[in-house]
Order: C-alpha cells, then sequence, then structure tokens
C-alpha cells in the first residue's frame, strides 16, 4: 500500500486497512480528491491480487465512485459489471482485479458537502451488502474524514503563521491547545483517533521549537534535555498558556479541577516555577510546548 503524502493522504493511507477490517470485504481501497473533486485517483490498497487499479483516475459521475463524488452519498452495486446504474469506463480494471460486487463511500471534510476522498469495499462475489455493511462504512468515511480536516486545519495555520510571523506563536499555540482538547474527546469513544490526534500535537509542538529556534525567539536555542513532564503536564500547561481557567481545562481535558492544579502544582516543582505563567514560560524555553 502506498501513496503521496499530505494532509489528506497520510490519513487515507493509515484508514484503508481498518476499513478493509471493519467491513469485513475482500478488498478495500482509496483514493484523494483534488480541491476542484470532480475525479479521484485510487492510491491506497487492501487485498487486492494485482496493481490494475493502483493510480487509476476516476471521473466525477462514472462508475461507482465517480457517483459517490457526483452524489456525495454511499453507492452500490450488487455485480458491478452487469449493474445498470452507472457507467461502465472502468470495467475492465474491475473484472481483471476479479470483483463483483461493489461499494464507495465518500469521505466528507471541512463542511459544505466537501468530498476529500472516497472508500472503496468489494467482494469477489455478487451480493447486495446490507445496511449493516453500509453503516459501518460510513462511520469509517467519517472517522477518516475528521483526520483529514484536522489535518488541514493544522497545515492552514502553520501556514498562515509563517505567512504573519507578529502572531504565528499565538496561532500555533491554540492550535495545539484545540487539538489537544480535540484527542482527549476522542479518545473516550476512540481510543486510537485520540492518540494519531495527541501525536499531532506532538508534531506541531517540535515543529514550533523548531521555528522558535531559526527565528531566534526566546534567546535562539531550546535546550536539548530539559524536566521531563508527564503527557498530561503538558496538556495542562499547553491550555493554561493560552488562557484557559483551571475549570476550563478540567471540562477540555475531562478531568476534575482539583486534578488540574495537582498537575499543575507538579509540573511547577519539576521547571521550579513559582506560578502558572511562570510554568508555562518554562515549558516553552525548553521546547515542551510551542
Amino acid at each position: 500500500m502506498g501513496g503521496p503524502a499530505g494532509s489528506v493522504e497520510d490519513p487515507l493511507a493509515r484508514a484503508v486497512e481498518r476499513f478493509r477490517a471493519r467491513t469485513g470485504v475482500d478488498v478495500a481501497f482509496a483514493g484523494p480528491c483534488p480541491n476542484t473533486a470532480d475525479r479521484l485517483v485510487i492510491s491506497y490498497l487492501s487485498g487486492t491480487s494485482t496493481r490494475v487499479l493502483a493510480g487509476l483516475t476516476v471521473v466525477a459521475g462514472s462508475g461507482v465512485g465517480g457517483k459517490a463524488i457526483a452524489t456525495r452519498r454511499p453507492v452500490r452495486v450488487v455485480d458491478y459489471v452487469a449493474a445498470s446504474a452507472i457507467s461502465h469506463e472502468y470495467d475492465r480494471a474491475v473484472t481483471t482485479e476479479g470483483v463483483r460486487a461493489v461499494f464507495a463511500v465518500p469521505v466528507p471534510a471541512g463542511g459544505r458537502g466537501v468530498v476529500a476522498a472516497v472508500l472503496y469495499g468489494a467482494l469477489r462475489r455478487p451480493s447486495d451488502f446490507g445496511d449493516g455493511i453500509l453503516t459501518t462504512a460510513c462511520d469509517a468515511a467519517r472517522d477518516v474524514g475528521h483526520e483529514i480536516a484536522v489535518a488541514r486545519e493544522v497545515e492552514q495555520r502553520m501556514a498562515r503563521a509563517a505567512e504573519l510571523p507578529g502572531w504565528a506563536a499565538l496561532e500555533i499555540r491554540l492550535a495545539h491547545a484545540d487539538l489537544l482538547a480535540l484527542a482527549g474527546a476522542a479518545a473516550v469513544d476512540d481510543p486510537v483517533l485520540g492518540e494519531r490526534l495527541r501525536a499531532v500535537c506532538g508534531r506541531l509542538a517540535r515543529t514550533a521549537a523548531a521555528a522558535a529556534v531559526a527565528g531566534g525567539e526566546g534567546g535562539g536555542a531550546v535546550r536539548a534535555a530539559g524536566p521531563r513532564l508527564t503527557v498530561r503536564e503538558m496538556d495542562v500547561l499547553a491550555l493554561v498558556g493560552v488562557g484557559r481557567t483551571n475549570a476550563e481545562v478540567a471540562q477540555a481535558l475531562g478531568v476534575g479541577a482539583e486534578t488540574v492544579k495537582s498537575y499543575l502544582r507538579s509540573a511547577m516543582r519539576k521547571l521550579g516555577a513559582h506560578n502558572r505563567v511562570e510554568a508555562v514560560v518554562a515549558a516553552r524555553a525548553a521546547g515542551l510546548l510551542p
């Protein structure tokens, strides 16, 4: 499985294997749509016996996937080649791979009906699938759509910060805090998604620290080694650093206010700080926060 990197492609690449496992299909594949969303390019494959589908461009309105783009709704056919509800530009690739029943689910991202990608599932025998499998497929598409939307937001904020250095640090810190809150909420229902969002938070913090060194912020250096804070201590400091109260931090992280105070006290002790403001400044100087 492979394909290009980017805000759509990275989450999509990770999603294909999960999608196949969750739906129980024989074959799963997916392709991102460009900004115009008038086509997709199949880039990620799981369970295929050939590479005939790899790199196939599907135009909006054509075949199962193209119809999913055009209608922004799931599309399924019992037997692809015999189906009368779709066009048949891609029959040769489908029959070469040996799949019969196919469904395609559009991946929404960013609202306003934007289709970021299409996820496909297929069986090597005719089948009408059923509402249960399509519900599972739609849930999977929604999950990856959320990942794509978050990744795009991070990229956009980082780009705006690079263009406007006067408020770049604040934008990065706000994005970091928002992502931490999303990670905490997501982890309740989907621990895997929560971990992925937390990994994005770590990348954002490391990127911000490197940018600070390049730009001379904070004395032009970030210490290579510093205090070892726990994940929760850094979460609390990140939210405090953008002006959240203890009660707001507690709500964002799903813990009690007294627990937040405990994390703050521990972080302050490790950082040699006398108050929450000093603790945030020290954590940033140590490269632990953006």
